[in-house]
């Protein structure tokens, strides 16, 4: 006669697995605990650096504070991947370029964003893909609207 666990194991493994293993992927993915969505920060500045690697992006920018002192801001993003299909590379910004930032603030205050988007002092745009799809989602949404009132 084969060997069996108790008829409690399995439910037991499957609620420890469905209780511990989302956490990990809702920890590194929840932006919402460490910036606030609801609000829209913008800074201008001087381009200093890009780190354009996985699991998330960083641009540098220096803004000059209210004192006269430049203030290095960090804008948080999608890693690599996600941005590179969307053309960015790690020469996309020259050193000393002025970019403009959009993006959703640090709850701590601190000198931080989420992307929302960033605009180039030549007026190219680069967007948060998640924004850039949302947006196309709605224009195609409306699109459908205006085609069916016609």
């Amino acid at each position: 006669m084969p060997n069996r666990l108790p008829r409690p194991f399995p439910a037991v493994i499957a609620a420890i697995a469905a209780a511990t293993s989302p956490l990990g992927t809702v920890a590194h993915h929840a932006s919402g605990a460490v910036y606030d969505s609801t609000t829209t920060t913008v800074v201008e500045g001087e381009f200093t650096g890009l780190e354009l690697v996985n699991p998330h992006t960083w641009v540098h920018i220096n803004v000059a504070a209210e004192s006269g002192q430049a203030e290095e801001w960090t804008v948080e993003a999608p890693g690599k991947l996600s941005l590179a299909r969307r053309g960015w590379t790690d020469t996309l910004f020259s050193p000393g370029e002025t970019l403009t930032a959009f993006g959703h603030p640090a709850r701590s205050g601190g000198n931080a964003m989420w992307l929302v988007r960033i605009v180039k002092s030549d007026g190219t745009e680069y967007w948060d893909p998640a924004e850039e799809d949302a947006l196309a989602i709605e224009a195609e949404r409306r699109e459908r609207v205006r085609r069916a009132r016609q």
